[in-house]
């Protein structure tokens, strides 16, 4: 029996082996983006208590002066509401 025999005796051709491995590559890309974009969607934020939130400053370090605030009262990291003279543990200076 030949090494590109199937188990029927047909012969498999090279370009219908490249074609299936293409197409099976492309199936689990496609997958492995879809849930890539499901799991960014489920990423839950940190609660006050969890960021050590407080709604006073840290000295000059507060929300407004923060990366991840997002006027007037939200941020990237932590659930809102946020006070833009807050501040919590996950602070990161805008530059």
């Amino acid at each position: 029996m030949d090494d590109r025999q199937t188990k029927t005796g047909r012969a498999i051709s090279r370009r219908q082996m490249l074609s299936t491995a293409v197409g099976v590559a492309g199936t689990l890309a496609a997958l492995g983006l879809s849930a890539g974009a499901a799991n960014a969607q489920v990423t839950k934020k940190a609660t006050h208590k969890d960021a050590g939130y407080r709604d006073s400053p840290n000295g000059a370090a507060r929300c407004s002066t923060c990366r991840q605030f997002r006027p007037p009262s939200s941020c990237i990291t932590v659930e809102s509401p946020i006070s833009a003279d807050g501040w919590c543990r996950l602070f990161a200076k805008a530059s």
